[in-house]
This record gives structure tokens, sequence and C-alpha cells, in this order.
């Protein structure tokens, strides 16, 4: 029996021996429950022979034992393709709509999903409204018309699907859950050093606002501030994603920001993140040099596993090259915002090709004047001293006060003080 996936848009067949096909959690009903919302089917349930195949699921959710990868008890999928009609709108999608046919037959009669069969479905007419598609539930197969009859709407359907390119996937950008829920809390836009000692609001304690004094440091009595002084000093590491897979399965884009000079690094990762992260880190810092530090928002379990290969790969006495810090995103919104626009069109463009045009992508957007420095950032990383350090370079002080410390960056214009955010 050749099993195929049951997810929304999804061809796979157990043909291709790069993937493995999971069953249902049948005899766990509230895990059950969490995959068949995150398929969204409408008024379908699984047979016992129904599968999901593997790139549904995230990485951590595989256990690799060198043969067939199997999944954690407490797995979900979660990684599908739908358009963004069915992500701005929390509704279930059709079995019997035209995207559907042909993706998941009836369970009930067939027990399996078969990516080109209409068994399992009752066929309507084309004059059917839309609407009444919608709100339709798969029906095991009542109709006695013959089979080229069946074969002739089936034509019928697929000529009607749309022509025009599918909108790319909604995308985001990695970050923990400790992050995200201290953007919510009123202190993470006001820095510690500035903050009332009368005004305290709730979420506060979580977030830990309070100013932070770097031991160590001589003469340090105030909160602890650091300045970006000079090119590739300081940079920001994020992963975006996940887009449009391309040919060669890459589904996240990393980037690496010199916060003083808006030099922009960008590289396709595939699903397997923290290695592909850290291979390539290592070849910018082999080509570039070594920066002082490397901030990012990624969870910390992941930067703990790139920090592990980065030392091996380095040879650094220091475990800790790219520290977890909270203005990662948010000390720098301009470049930020100019990234985001540039891989969004780069992705909708150019499907499954993105990967290939993504450096000169890059190359276009640091050869361009920067709104913020009214320079392009490749004359600034390029045409100014120091020259770059070939050998790793010694924090002075800890990556925890680095972490702690609030992060600024000096504008040309007296008038600004210059970008400051949370820690």
């Amino acid at each position: 029996m050749v099993y195929h996936c049951c997810a929304y848009n999804c061809k796979n067949t157990a043909r291709n021996k790069s993937l493995s096909f999971h069953k249902f959690p049948l005899k766990d009903p509230n895990l059950l429950k969490k995959w068949l919302n995150n398929l969204r089917w409408k008024d379908w349930k699984p047979a016992p022979n129904s599968k999901i195949c593997s790139i549904h699921f995230e990485k951590k959710c595989l256990i690799e034992d060198g043969k067939r990868a199997r999944l954690h008890s407490w797995a979900v999928p979660t990684l599908f393709s739908f358009p963004n009609r069915y992500l701005e709108r929390k509704v279930k999608i059709n079995p019997r709509s035209k995207r559907a046919l042909g993706i998941v037959a009836d369970s009930n009669s067939s027990g399996q999903a078969a990516p080109d069969a209409t068994a399992g479905t009752s066929q309507k007419s084309n004059s059917e409204k839309p609407e009444d598609r919608t709100t339709e539930s798969l029906q095991p197969n009542t109709s006695k018309g013959s089979s080229s009859q069946m074969r002739t709407n089936q034509k019928s359907v697929s000529t009607q699907q749309p022509t025009e390119p599918e909108k790319s996937q909604p995308w985001t950008i990695l970050g923990d859950e400790a992050l995200d829920r201290s953007m919510t809390i009123p202190s993470f836009f006001h820095s510690g050093y500035c903050l009332p000692d009368n005004i305290h609001w709730a979420g506060d304690d979580e977030l830990n606002i309070m100013p932070h004094v770097a031991y160590g440091v001589l003469g340090q009595m105030k909160p602890h501030i650091i300045e970006v002084k000079e090119r590739w000093e300081w940079l920001g590491l994020d992963v975006r994603g996940p887009f449009s897979p391309t040919v060669d399965q890459h589904t996240h884009i990393m980037t690496l920001t010199d916060y003083h000079s808006k030099w922009v690094e960008a590289f396709p990762l595939t699903q397997n993140l923290s290695q592909d992260v850290a291979t390539c880190l290592a070849e910018v810092i082999h080509q570039q040099g070594y920066p002082l530090g490397i901030l990012s928002r990624l969870p910390k379990r992941i930067l703990m596993e790139v920090n592990r290969e980065l030392k091996k790969r380095l040879r650094l006495n220091s475990s800790a090259l790219v520290i977890h810090h909270r203005q990662t995103g948010y000390m720098d919104l301009v470049t930020e915002s100019l990234l985001n626009e540039m891989l969004d069109e780069l992705v909708k463009k150019h499907g499954s090709i993105w990967h290939i045009l993504l450096p000169a992508a890059t190359l276009r957007l640091c050869c361009t004047n920067h709104p913020t420095t009214k320079e392009k950032p490749f004359t600034r990383m390029c045409a100014s001293d120091p020259p770059f350090s070939s050998a790793p370079r010694e924090l002075p002080y800890s990556a925890t006060d680095v972490r702690l410390s609030s992060f600024v960056i000096p504008t040309t214009d007296a008038n600004n003080l210059g970008a400051v955010s949370d820690t």
C-alpha cells in the first residue's frame, strides 16, 4: 500500500524515501483534537491507515534513530501551506472545495487519503455557489454516475482553478515565548535607567526591568549602557520564516545585521536550523573577521546549540559568542523594516528559487543609501578603519552583563539621542 499525506495541498507519498509518514494518535483524544484542528478539514475523521508526512512537523518533534524518524509522544503537526484567506479567518476547509479535490478522500469508505482520487466524495454541479461548498461536510459517495462522467467532472473542476500565482504563506521572526510576553508589558518600552522609581506596572517582575550595574567594570555606578562605536563590533542575528520551500528545501532565512554600518548578510536555511545557523556564522566570521558579540532573540535552547557548534568550528575560548538579548530587533527598526520588505518581495516574486537570488537582493540593499546614515552600508562597511579582527575578541564584561545591559547606537545628528531600547 502506498501512503499519501492527508495534509492540505500536500502530494507527498511513501515513494519519497526521504520522508517518514506518521499515523494519527487515535488512542489519545486530546492530542488527536490538536492534530485535527491544525489540519483544518471540516467534518473529516482519520481512518486507521490515514497518515501525515514528516514535512509538517518541526524538527524538535522528530526522533532520528538512524532508520525512519519517529515522533515524540507530544508531537503536533504545525507546518502547513494554507492560503492567506484561511489564515486570516479561523475557518475549516471543506474537503470538497476546488483546492481540496483530489487531495484527500473519504476515510470512512477508503481507509486512506489519496491525492489523485475522487472516490469517497460526492460531486456537485459546477453551478453550485462557493458559499454552499464552504458549509458542506464530507459525505460518503452516493453518486451513481458512470466512471466516464466522474472523469469529466474532475477535468472540469481542474480547468476552473485560478491561474494567478498563490499568495505566499505568512512568516514571522523566530523568538522565544518570554520575549513575546515581555513586549506586552509597558516597561518594555522604557529603559530601566530612566524609569521613575514610583512607577510599577504589572509584569515588571517577569520582565526584570530593574536597572543593571555591571560588576567588575571600574567606576561603574550607573546602570550599564553599551554604545555601538564601530563597524563589525555588535551584530544582530534573526531567523525569519517559514517561507515557501525552495527546490532545495530551504524554508527560513538567517539575517546578520551590523548595527553600526547597517551592512546585512542573509543565508537560506533548511529545517535543521541550529546546524545551518552555526555553519553560516562560521563562514561569515572566516571571511569578515570576529565581532565583539552577536545579539539574538532566538529561543535559548537553539542559541545553546549554535554556541556549542561555533565553539567547535572556531575554537573559541568563550562559549557565548551569540548572546540572547531583547533589543535585537528593536535597536534598528529602520533596517528591520527594509529587510522585511525586501525578503517578502523576493519570496513572493521568485517562488521556489528565492534562495538563488537572495545574495543579489541583499547586496542591492547594502548598495542603497540607508535612510538613517544617508550612506551606503557597503561604503561604511568596506571603506573605513579599523581592520577586522582575525582572532576572537574578548568581552570587557561578562555575557550576563551584556544580556542585561542597554545598547545605544549613536547618531550623526546632534539633535537625536540615538536609539535606546529596553533590556
